[in-house]
């Protein structure tokens, strides 16, 4: 283990579960956990794919209605689930709100000036779009001394493991940028865990706070818990938010309706910028990534549904899908993903 001493640390803790049991160290996010009324069953192909796809949730909220809500096996309304990645969304919303409230002159700032002289030298904008390139030393004897942190290359002997073991700051003395891989899309959880620091840093207080005030708090959520790293004691701003559902639909909600008049999530163009960005026709019909948030849209011929849609998405099919021109929201949780655009179009089939 003397150069994987990642492995003794997750071997303790084991990959982060789907479900909540309680076990291991965790901070509260607070929340009021409004009530919400009780969806009806959902039309019976989208039944079918949900059942198929070993689907634990499933729920449509429509102009702030719960519409629909179905659950698998052994879960229920309270049953918290992991969000493995759809907590970097929220996470993105935060950094542009930290803009917006003027605690970061704007997203060309260097990461160095807002977390410190070890970070690495990228600026904002390439850690919130995740084109920032990052790449770890590793120690001999590796032959490959530079490894990218790209998640889709996840080993318990990797970095990205290093990541979850001991945290980002144990990664910054040697994390920089590649060359090579710069300015391209790479998904690295190093890159939101990296943002969690700034935030940490510009509102002066920890993360699960921030994440109450801004955005878990006036959606009406009810309490989560987030996973705490156990050699930080910082949370792991990347994944393993354990919620309900139901808390989801109401957070989704909340963001795509961009708050109140009275307390907006973000400044109109900036929330606009966010939830429907400029793409190409054919860059958002490839599936687009920008701020933290992925986009698509929904063009299938003889289909009722259509235009384009953002979503947030996590490890094992765990989305929430954002469509603005139906003020919809869409949480789905399971243990395999379901076919994107199939599982819109059986919901809404008029």
């Amino acid at each position: 283990m003397l150069f994987a001493p990642q492995v003794p640390a997750l071997w303790h803790e084991g990959f982060p579960p789907p479900v909540w049991t309680g076990e291991g160290r965790f901070a509260l996010v607070e929340g009021p956990d409004l009530p919400l009324s009780k969806g009806a069953p959902l039309p019976a192909p989208a039944v079918q794919r949900f059942e198929a796809s070993e689907g634990r949730a499933l729920l449509v909220m429509r102009d702030g209605h719960l519409l629909h809500e179905v659950y698998g096996p052994g879960i229920g309304p309270g049953t918290r689930l992991n969000s493995y990645s759809l907590v970097k969304s929220l996470v993105g919303v935060m950094v542009l709100r930290a803009v917006a409230d003027g605690r970061i002159k704007g997203l060309g700032t260097p990461l160095r000036d807002l977390i410190g002289p070890e970070a690495p030298a990228v600026t904002l904008r390439e850690v919130l779009d995740m084109t920032s390139g990052l790449s770890l030393g590793y120690e001999p004897p590796k032959d490959d001394k530079d490894a990218p942190l790209d998640d889709a290359d996840f080993s318990p002997f990797g970095p990205v493991a290093r990541l979850h073991a001991f945290g980002i700051e144990h990664l910054l003395p040697r994390l920089s940028p590649d060359a090579t891989l710069r300015g391209d899309f790479h998904y690295q959880s190093a890159n939101t865990a990296l943002l969690g620091l700034v935030l940490k840093q510009v509102y002066n207080a920890p993360l699960p706070q921030v994440l109450s005030d801004q955005i878990w708090h006036p959606a009406g959520a009810a309490p989560a818990e987030w996973r705490k790293n156990r050699n930080s004691g910082r949370v792991s701003a990347y994944c393993c938010l354990f919620a309900t559902p139901r808390d989801w639909a109401k957070v989704g909600d909340d963001l795509l309706r961009n708050g109140t008049a009275a307390d907006p999530v973000l400044p109109d163009g900036l929330w606009r910028n966010w939830i429907l960005p400029d793409l190409t026709p054919d860059a958002r019909r490839a599936g687009a990534y920008g701020w933290h948030l992925r986009h698509d849209v929904l063009d299938r011929a003889g289909e009722a549904l259509q235009g384009p849609f953002a979503y947030m998405a996590g490890h094992g099919g765990q989305v929430v899908y954002l469509l603005p021109a139906t003020n919809t929201v869409v949480v789905r949780f399971g243990a395999r993903p379901q076919l994107l655009h199939s599982t819109l179009y059986e919901l809404f089939p008029e």
